[in-house]
């Protein structure tokens, strides 16, 4: 079994065998699941029943088993889950609002984990891979799914939903963060609309170099509909049809919720701001030195103006680290770099060992809604889920900036950044 990674808190959460049930959903209960028809052929609708985390002597290291309904069991060994919790980064401990905005952030976007078969053990040879997601809703809820080989791809085979044990959890998260649950509680455990509070940027970053740019906005483009955003297309509820990327760049668009346990409902449309895109006015590409070390990172400032000339919001998105970014064709977008809103998170996918790898406590990366008084402004209530990054295939001095949707159901905007060199 691979073991990775160890804490270096004095504290250890105490916890022995910890029983959960696992909950289903048929298609009959979850209907609008984007896996339908990009999943196995043989896709089992209520594979799981109960799981079990136990302790072990280190803090945050723990052992897992999955159980499913045909005795099958699905064991992991040592598995770190400290970057699961949401994370108060070291350099932003001293602002209270940004530590805030910063633990809110990382529990309302998902994280998910990906676990090859040689990181766990099955009693069902057929299982190839586990994801393991803390999932965008309210603390404890978190998602196991299994993926089978089927005709060379890798497809989802059941998916379950999880409470991680409470009382465990709220321990695990005060040993993390060296606070009092209770000072998130309320909007971690249910969502209340946080404050919106002028941001002290100097917490996040040393400015260091300024420089306005030319931009074009391709949003009057149509956005590749492939991976994710092809499965997801049928969570767009308004407008019922469109052509272009400007069309849902309107307060009028909507998108399927995410309801707990975890899945996407069309009853219960979300509304949105994203008419406050409607405009880009400005670009500007920074330099800037990380409070984190010393290394110089790059930040990326947009301002835009609603259709009306009334709202200005500014999307800032630093911490950036250019040599990171794929060089791709326009039509491999949805492969670019991407992460959520917010300070320090972790992105929507990633691997066990890079989920190890990319500490919360000392990540670099923010990205931020701002109103015109440099006012946060709640990402998920105007609309937007986080950035997806490229260099054109065609031109190295383009940098291609994507922006994704609530849920990332849709790309809602697409903008070349020429930073020259």
């Amino acid at each position: 079994m691979l073991v990775l990674g160890s804490c270096t808190s004095n504290e250890e959460p105490k916890g022995n065998n910890l029983t959960f049930p696992i909950t289903n959903l048929s298609d009959e209960d979850y209907p609008d699941n984007p896996d339908i028809g990009f999943r196995s052929e043989n896709y089992q609708n209520d594979f799981f029943t109960t799981g079990r985390i136990d302790s072990t002597a280190r803090p945050f290291v723990w052992n897992f088993v999955f159980r499913s309904k045909s005795k099958d069991s699905i064991t992991f060994e040592n598995i770190d889950i400290s970057e699961f919790l949401p994370t108060i980064p070291t350099h932003v401990k001293q602002d209270d609002y940004l530590s805030f905005i910063a633990c809110v952030n990382q529990e309302w976007n998902r994280n998910q984990v990906q676990f090859d078969n040689t990181q766990f053990n099955s009693t069902n040879p057929k299982i190839v891979r586990i994801d393991i997601a803390r999932n965008c809703l309210n603390t404890y809820l978190w998602e196991i799914i299994a993926y089978i080989k089927e005709d060379g791809k890798t497809t989802p085979y059941a998916h379950g939903w999880f409470d991680f044990p409470h009382e465990q959890y709220i321990k695990l998260f005060e040993a993390k963060n060296g606070v009092p649950f209770a000072k998130y509680k309320e909007n971690l455990e249910n969502w209340a609309d946080p404050e919106s509070k002028k941001v002290n940027l100097d917490v996040l970053r040393t400015l260091t170099k300024s420089m306005k740019v030319d931009f074009t906005d391709n949003s009057d483009a149509m956005y590749p509909q492939q991976g994710a955003r092809k499965k997801k297309l049928k969570e767009i509820i308004y407008p019922k049809t469109f052509n272009t990327m400007r069309d849902l760049q309107s307060d009028s668009t909507l998108f399927a919720t995410f309801t707990p346990p975890g899945f996407y409902n069309r009853k219960d449309p979300r509304t949105t701001e994203l008419g406050r895109l409607y405009s880009l006015r400005s670009t500007e590409v920074n330099e800037t030195k990380s409070k984190t070390s010393d290394r110089t990172f790059h930040e990326i400032k947009l301002t835009f103006k609603d259709r009306n000339n009334d709202r200005e919001t500014t999307l800032l998105i630093g911490g950036l680290d250019f040599e990171e970014f794929p060089t791709l064709a326009t039509s491999e977008a949805n492969s670019g770099w991407k992460n959520s809103m917010g300070i320090s998170n972790h992105t929507f996918y990633e691997k066990y060992e890079e989920q190890l790898k990319n500490k919360s406590t000392d990540s670099p990366y923010y990205a931020l809604l701002l109103d015109e008084n440099g006012k946060w402004l709640d990402s998920h209530k105007v609309g937007i889920d986080g950035p997806i990054f490229h260099f054109s295939d065609k031109n190295k001095e383009s940098l291609n900036l994507w922006l994704l949707s609530f849920e990332r159901h849709a790309l809602v905007g697409h903008y070349e950044i020429n930073i020259g060199n």
